[in-house]
């Protein structure tokens, strides 16, 4: 056998080393992709197992409130919703359904109170008008307050009525897209008795559609995620594929702007399969470049959102008020929105009044003199009348004139004006304080032709003298329900300021008696609460309070001044 050369055997065991190496090194390198590969989906997967979770029980949560609700157990349904919102505080169905359970509550009026029962005469004739021309919507809230009043009057037949015209709303308001109405209608339907299926699967629908549109903005892919869902089951609803597709590009914008090319060109995708765009095909081109090349980058998080913080007890409209700065012995005006946000909107005016469902409100400026008009986020006030010492503006419904009371020789009357400011201001009748209702009715203080005063209630639109409905000169500051069928009031017959309830018809209720000083009403959007000042607790404060609780809920403190309160007012809109 020929004898081996040393020179040529150390190479070749030497590049044996080598070869050895670089495989054990591969094999480990697969071995970590595989380790981090699994960790990665580990978490991915965890964390849209917790999300999924988190919405699952929101859900139980306010079906049992729902449950509740329709099986009168009115304080476990408060429970529930309220935890709904701790879980998911923009829960708007949530707050909804609080304010539906506290409007359920039964307090039993007083059994000897005439003006109770005449109250809720009134209001049964007043939903079987709304009901027989199928104004639902009013006809619903008008039930709503009859049962708040007695929910013993009629039972069966003012429980059938509810039913029908909760069911009939909810169906219209779901026809013209107007889904969150349409969702609380029905859900307080549903409360009563089983919804037959078509509602049902358009309830679902429209639930289905404003939780994708609820992670719009905030988390893209959860909101790409909810729309593919509803797309994949009813393509043709409402917007959906449109909204798809412009979730799918936020969702690669987003995806693009923070390195992760990859995934950003899959959703751009998905969106070109939906609809054709050269530009969009162009932004997946150069993700789809930079996605062979480019080493991914983990996105670190969600951006934490800061919003305001809502202030417990009020959670719908604008609540616009003032408040006396006693350095500048002013009154300043602000509007507390229910997201927690307060503007503070003039100084040195007073007396607002909210254009209603459009965010402007008009105001007495007391250092110019006139009355002003100002959207508060945009902040630029424009004048609505010149300068003529006006006071306390009321719109009408439509936003196209404008009550106010001005002085003459030392004589209050009520004028109309054009908010275009056209044509001459008419004259109404001797009085102030007025108070315009959705329904066109003109309500304000003021005294008869027989010299006899109070509140007086006038269709500024014909030519017949106004209806004198109370007794004082004092009876002042009357805010309409939203259906226009109640109104609030306060006076000081008893000795001190009260809040009393008083219907166009003349039936009168007192809603708070307290030793204190209570009063400025404003009716909430939804017809269940009023919003007063008071200062029960030695300080002044805005108080709420449901139509039918005996409790009311402190929201916004005053300071211990408020030199002439009484001339004041609060305003309450959506």
């Amino acid at each position: 056998m020929p004898e081996t050369d040393a020179t040529t055997t150390q190479p070749r065991q030497s590049h044996h080393l080598w070869r050895r190496l670089l495989i054990l090194t591969l094999a480990f390198l697969i071995l970590l992709g595989a380790v981090l590969a699994s960790a990665y989906a580990g978490l991915y997967f965890g964390e849209r197992d917790r999300e999924t979770r988190h919405q699952q029980i929101v859900q139980q949560h306010y079906q049992a409130g729902l449950y509740a609700l329709n099986n009168g157990k009115y304080e476990r349904a408060e429970a529930e919703f309220q935890y709904v919102l701790q879980l998911d505080p923009q829960n708007t169905l949530a707050q909804r359904g609080i304010e539906e359970a506290q409007a359920r509550l039964v307090v039993q009026p007083t059994p000897t109170s005439e003006a109770a029962s005449s109250l809720a005469d009134q209001l049964f004739s007043q939903a079987q008008e709304s009901y027989r021309n199928k104004k639902w919507t009013d006809a619903a809230n008008t039930l709503t307050q009859l049962r708040a009043l007695d929910a013993t009057y009629r039972q069966k037949t003012v429980e059938d009525m509810l039913f029908h015209s909760l069911y009939n709303a909810g169906m219209h308001y779901l026809e013209q897209d107007q889904l969150e109405s349409g969702i609380f209608y029905l859900d307080q339907a549903v409360a009563l008795r089983p919804l037959d299926a078509d509602a049902v699967n358009q309830r679902n629908l429209a639930a289905r559609y404003l939780e994708a549109q609820g992670y719009w903005g905030v988390d893209w892919k959860l909101c790409v995620q909810r729309f593919a869902a509803l797309y994949n089951t009813h393509p043709d609803y409402r917007d959906v594929a449109k909204k798809l597709y412009q979730a799918y590009i936020a969702y690669a914008d987003y995806l693009a702007g923070q390195g992760e090319m990859c995934p950003a060109e899959t959703n751009y995708s998905q969106a070109l399969r939906l609809y054709a765009d050269p530009q969009v095909d162009q932004k997946r081109a150069a993700a789809a470049q930079t996605c062979l090349i480019a080493t991914p980058t983990p996105i670190s998080g969600t951006e934490q959102l800061i919003t305001p913080q809502p202030i417990v007890g009020f959670t719908t409209g604008r609540l616009a008020y003032p408040v006396f700065d006693s350095a500048a012995g002013v009154y300043d005006l602000f509007a507390l929105y229910s997201d927690g946000r307060i503007l503070r909107v003039a100084s040195n005016a007073d007396q607002p009044w909210w254009e209603w469902g459009t965010g402007r409100m008009a105001y007495r400026d007391k250092s110019a003199g006139d009355i002003k008009m100002v959207l508060p986020e945009e902040g630029v006030p424009l004048q609505l009348l010149a300068p003529g010492g006006q006071a306390w503006p009321t719109l009408s419904a439509d936003g196209q004139r404008v009550a106010y009371a001005a002085a003459v020789n030392g004589t209050w009357y009520i004028y109309i004006a054009n908010t275009n400011g056209e044509g001459t201001p008419r004259q109404l009748a001797p009085g102030w304080a007025p108070s315009w209702s959705r329904t066109g009715l003109l309500a304000y203080t003021g005294c008869d032709a027989e010299g006899q005063c109070g509140i007086i209630v006038d269709n500024p639109d014909d030519a017949q003298p106004g209806t004198r409905l109370t007794g004082s000169e004092n009876d002042t500051a009357v805010s309409w329900a939203p259906a226009g069928n109640l109104m609030a009031y306060m006076s000081n017959v008893t000795g001190n300021w009260d809040i009393y309830l008083l219907s166009p018809q003349g039936g009168v209720q007192q809603f708070v008696t307290a030793p204190s000083d209570d009063g400025l009403p404003a009716w909430s959007p939804d017809g269940g609460s009023i919003a007063f000042v008071s200062n029960r607790d030695g300080q002044w404060a805005i108080y709420i309070r449901a139509l039918n609780s005996p409790t009311a809920q402190r929201i916004v403190n005053l300071g211990s001044t408020l030199p002439g309160w009484d001339n004041q007012r609060l305003s309450w809109s959506p």
